[in-house]
């Protein structure tokens, strides 16, 4: 594996800090791979497979493995037309159940979720930021990857419901699950990528956080199509191992682009 020579974080913050810089950038800067839709599917389903098997790698077998993956974009209404029907719209056709609505940091809001079966949930969040644009995020989640059967269909159909609705939605995904390798984690999370490395062709560390309990590095990997800018960076997948504080048992995050759940 491709790894380069890296600046340390500063310590004291918490890995939560950097959920919160990564969900910035991922706002902020936006999914910079310029494709349609149907790509945005396409490279889906090249993509969540080996995310899938980087977790069964780099997790302890009997460790359920977390996979949370999001759909999120902008919808613009062109004829100011009533946001909280338009919501009501998609939750239906995403199949979910009634759309609740609340006021969230001053905007509207309107949310709904549904379990598929008992390993998996899609729920929607609309936020409506003026009269005539919104932001939508659609998550589709399992508690126990190995176990939900239906996860990679309803991902792959969250994506095509969004465009037809005329949401230029991208994606984003994380799995998580009790780390193979204990231990110091920047010790730990070296280990696993060596271990990993087969899997990865190309790939090279560009960037790294470290506090006392987490230790997390991003790289660039050409072959995924799937990239966020950092900087001059092309950042295409994102790990981190982070040590419990209740049992020191440590947890690995594994991210297509970013992880942008809680490590």
């Amino acid at each position: 594996m491709m790894i380069g020579n890296l600046g340390r974080g500063k310590r004291g913050a918490k890995g939560m800090l950097l959920l919160l810089l990564c969900v910035a950038v991922l706002l902020l800067a936006g999914f910079r791979n310029g494709t349609s839709e149907d790509k945005e599917v396409s490279q889906l389903k090249r993509s969540l497979p080996l995310l899938s098997s980087l977790g069964v790698q780099a997790a302890k077998p009997d460790s359920p493995l977390r996979l949370v993956l999001k759909w999120q974009g902008e919808y613009h209404s062109n004829d100011n037309s009533d946001v909280s029907s338009a919501a009501e719209k998609l939750s239906a056709e995403l199949g979910l159940g009634t759309v609740k609505h609340t006021e969230e940091d001053g905007h509207h809001a309107y949310r709904s979720a549904a379990a598929v079966d008992a390993y998996t949930r899609v729920s929607m969040l609309w936020s409506e930021l003026n009269e005539a644009e919104s932001y939508v995020i659609v998550t589709v989640e399992s508690p126990d990857l190995l176990k939900a059967a239906v996860l990679e269909v309803e991902g792959e159909q969250a994506g095509v419901v969004m465009a037809q609705f005329g949401i230029s939605a991208e994606w984003n995904a994380s799995i998580q699950g009790i780390a193979k390798v204990q231990g110091d984690p920047e010790q730990a999370l070296i280990q696993t990528e060596n271990a990993m490395s087969d899997q990865l062709p190309g790939i090279a560390a560009v960037e790294s956080y470290k506090d006392d309990t987490t230790f997390s590095r991003s790289y660039t990997m050409g072959h995924l199509g799937r990239f966020v800018q950092s900087g001059n960076h092309s950042v295409a997948m994102q790990t981190a191992i982070h040590t419990n504080d209740t049992d020191n048992s440590n947890r690995i995050t594994i991210g297509f682009p970013l992880i942008t759940v809680e490590y």
